[in-house]
């Protein structure tokens, strides 16, 4: 667990926290009993941060991890022959599930839209003359 908290940066307690709540398991144990995390565990603590900003409940990450856990393997990669009886969710969840992330797509585009406009009024207005002229690139046009 210290080697994954150190890897993304979360403390030991709020990945422990994760683990008690099911949303993070470890993919091997030692033969002394020390869990071991992979990459996947990395990538699972990665999703739990980016869906916990724009705003879905710890209940609503771990139905989003039980569904991963199942069309995914422990590596990361995509089970194919994955079945609907794999996923441990009722049709209602896994319905509720798809309207929240439209739901968040749809608050995400909203703010892109406004952030674009943004950004492209400061950069008008404010940015170095050769970004404004577009000499050189700029953050959020592929620049540094």
């Amino acid at each position: 667990m210290s080697d994954l908290a150190r890897a993304t940066g979360i403390s030991r307690r709020v990945l422990q926290h994760y683990a008690r709540l099911g949303l993070l398991e470890p993919g091997a144990l030692t033969h002394g009993g020390r869990k071991l995390y992979t990459e996947f565990a990395l990538s699972l603590v990665q999703d739990i941060q980016d869906l916990n900003q724009p705003g879905f409940s710890l209940e609503e990450i771990r139905k989003i991890m039980l569904l991963k856990k199942a069309i995914f393997r422990p590596d990361g990669t995509y089970r194919e022959d994955w079945k609907r009886e794999d996923i441990p969710l009722s049709d209602e969840e896994l319905l509720a599930m798809w309207q929240k992330t439209g739901e968040v797509l749809a608050s995400m585009e909203r703010q892109e839209r406004m952030i674009r406009r943004f950004h492209r009024f400061l950069t008008k207005h404010f940015a170095p003359e050769e970004v404004r002229h577009g000499l050189r690139s700029g953050p959020g046009d592929g620049g540094a």
